[in-house]
Parts: structure tokens; C-alpha cells; sequence
């Protein structure tokens, strides 16, 4: 099993989170739920063995309660003092109303130098880093170019308080994803009788590629109708009673991509074989590959999913990157339920407006 370290800017975490439910009547949010123990498991079952002695948390504590949450029992707290010396505050700020003045980006700088320390004395395989701060992308970097892995754990993935930066060159662990929801009482419904489907007469099928080929005016990927009618051995079935029933062919173009038309379209008796437009091939292996690895038990985060789209399209890590990045805008993924794809005829022609 992989070893992960995390090291987390407390402050920076807690007051994005705070934030989020911040509005006109509470401008600076409530206090959030904070649960480590849930954090934890998470890291361990989706990264790999997360202990107390690489779990380093600085905060300066005189604010914040370490046993919040159970992290205290959890990781290695480092209380920060922050504060500037007496000495220090007089020289810079004058004899004041004995203010703590608190030296800026303490915390940030501690928790670079401590990152750097686990490298040079302990290493780990993977390493998150607990901040959306900006000056922490230097930092990704340089580990990233020693072949760590790094991941970042953020507030929100799309959150404000999440450096560009950070966004765009960096794995995501969004918090919230880690944090379960309370138990409830189970309900139990009334047992019913499952009432009998219908056998298909493939006419759904036909209407779905006569609906395709209407709107996208070229051959269509016999990928792409599966992808929209869903789980495999759904899609598998439906498209074996199109064929029987005399709905629909299925045959192959010149550039060897399987593609599906009406039987109504045959000219003369015979099938008019057809190419199809690039971005709707590109489209239609990309809509399947999620259909797949959704159907094979879909990881549950964004780094999972970037590494499986890599492994089933045979792409760069900076191309499954950006092509994540376009199915969560797209809304076909979506956080907090990755595992649940949204697959239609829309989603289909925007992605496909993606490649143009």
C-alpha cells in the first residue's frame, strides 16, 4: 500500500469552509463540521496508509480547538505561535494597546519547511498538501519534479478560495466529498410485484439513431448509441431486438469505426456506407469510456477518474486532465457523484463542440 503524507494549513482549510455559507445575513459563514477521523479513512482507502506521524496539521491554536474533530489523536499538531516578538512588535509598530501583531504567512512558511523536512528525512509516495493558498504551488512543483505524487485538498473544487493555479496543474481532494453524512434510520418500503417488462421491439433504438442522425448529419458510432442507452448489457440487449426486428444495421466504414443507421436508410437494398465526423468518434469513444469505467465500480474522486480516463483512452496525464476538467463543466461527471454519469444527446453534442 502506498504511504501518503498531509500536511494541512488548519487556518486556511477552516475559513474556506466558512465561508461557503456565508450570505447577507451571517457574512462570515458558520463554523464548520470538521470530521478527521472521516478524512482519514478516506485518504486510507482511496490514496493509501495515512499515520499520525505524516499527518502534520499548523495552525496557531490559541484560536482554534486541536481536539476538534478528533485531530489532536489523529496527526502531529504543530502549534504556530505566530506572534511577533515584544521586541519586534515595539520596533515596528510603536508602543500600541498591547496588540499581538502576527507575522504574515507564518503558517504557510512553517508548513513548506516542515513539507520539505518529511522529504529529506522520511519520504512518502504521495503527499497532499491542506491549502488553496497560491504560495503553495511552488511547492507542488518541486515535488512533482522529485516523482511524488501531489494532491491537493481543497475547501471546494470550484471553490473562489482555490488558487487558479492550483486548479489547473494539480489533483484535487475536495473536503466535503470526504465528509459522510450521518447515519438514519433505514426505511423500508412495502414489498411490491415487480411488474413485467415488455420485450423491446427495438423501435427506442430506432428513434434514438434516427434522432442522432437528424441532428449530427454524419455516420453515427455504433459507440456513441450505446454510451446514450446506457449500462452495457442494457445497451447490448436493446441493440441485438433493434436487429432482429429489423430496426437498424449495424455495420463498418472505410475507416474502421463501427457505426449504426435505420434499415429505412438502405438505398437499393443495400446499406450506404458512411464516414463519420472526427470530433463525433472522439465524442463517441470518450461518452463509452465512461460508461464503462462507471459500470466497473467508478472511483469516487477526481484523481481516480483522471487515471482511469487515462488507462481506458490510452492518453498524456495533462490530456485525461483537461478532459476531466471538461466533463465536470459539461455536467456529465459531477462532484459527490462521480460515480453516476450524465449521458445524454446534449452532453454528447457539447463535448463534441469541445473538440471542434
Amino acid at each position: 500500500m502506498p504511504r501518503v503524507a498531509l500536511f494541512l494549513d488548519f487556518e486556511n482549510l477552516y475559513n474556506a469552509l466558512k465561508k461557503q455559507h456565508a450570505n447577507y445575513r451571517n457574512p462570515y459563514g458558520e463554523s464548520p463540521r470538521m470530521d478527521f477521523e472521516q478524512l482519514v479513512e478516506y485518504v486510507n482507502e482511496n490514496y493509501g496508509k495515512l499515520a499520525p506521524r505524516d499527518f502534520i496539521v499548523v495552525a496557531n491554536f490559541t484560536h482554534y480547538n486541536p481536539q476538534l474533530g478528533g485531530l489532536n489523536r489523529l496527526a502531529t499538531v504543530i502549534d504556530a505561535q505566530s506572534f511577533h516578538t515584544r521586541a519586534a512588535r515595539r520596533e515596528k509598530f510603536g508602543r500600541g494597546k498591547g496588540r499581538k501583531f502576527v507575522i504574515e504567512q507564518y503558517a504557510d512558511m512553517r508548513l513548506a519547511f516542515e513539507i520539505g523536512k518529511h522529504v529529506a528525512t522520511n519520504p512518502a509516495d504521495i503527499y497532499i498538501i491542506g491549502s488553496g493558498d497560491k504560495a503553495f504551488v511552488a511547492v507542488g512543483r518541486a515535488l512533482e519534479n522529485e516523482g511524488y505524487q501531489v494532491v491537493f485538498l481543497v475547501a471546494g473544487a470550484d471553490s473562489e478560495s482555490v488558487a487558479y493555479e492550483i486548479k489547473a496543474e494539480f489533483d484535487l481532494l475536495d473536503f466535503t466529498i470526504t465528509q459522510k453524512a450521518k447515519p438514519q434510520k433505514p426505511h423500508i418500503p412495502k414489498t411490491k410485484q415487480k411488474k413485467q417488462k415488455p420485450e423491446s421491439d427495438g423501435q427506442d433504438v430506432a428513434a434514438l439513431v434516427g434522432q442522432l442522425r437528424r441532428e449530427l448529419t454524419t455516420a453515427i458510432p455504433l459507440a456513441l448509441a450505446e454510451a446514450l442507452i446506457g449500462p452495457q448489457e442494457q445497451a447490448q440487449k436493446a441493440l441485438r431486438a433493434a436487429q432482429s426486428k429489423g430496426k437498424v444495421d449495424v455495420w463498418e466504414n472505410n475507416s474502421g469505426i463501427t457505426c449504426i443507421s435505420l434499415r429505412s436508410e438502405r438505398l437499393f437494398g443495400k446499406v450506404q456506407i458512411m464516414e463519420s465526423r472526427p470530433e463525433v468518434v472522439w465524442a463517441a469513444k470518450v461518452l463509452k469510456a465512461v460508461r464503462s469505467i462507471a459500470e466497473k465500480g467508478a472511483p469516487y474522486d477526481r484523481p481516480s477518474w483522471r487515471r482511469a480516463l487515462k488507462e481506458h483512452l490510452g492518453i498524456s496525464n495533462r490530456e485525461s486532465k483537461e478532459l476531466l476538467q471538461q466533463l465536470l463543466e459539461l455536467g456529465i461527471l459531477k462532484d459527490g457523484a462521480l460515480d453516476k454519469p450524465s449521458i445524454t444527446i446534449e452532453t454528447a453534442k457539447a463535448l463534441m463542440e469541445k473538440r471542434r
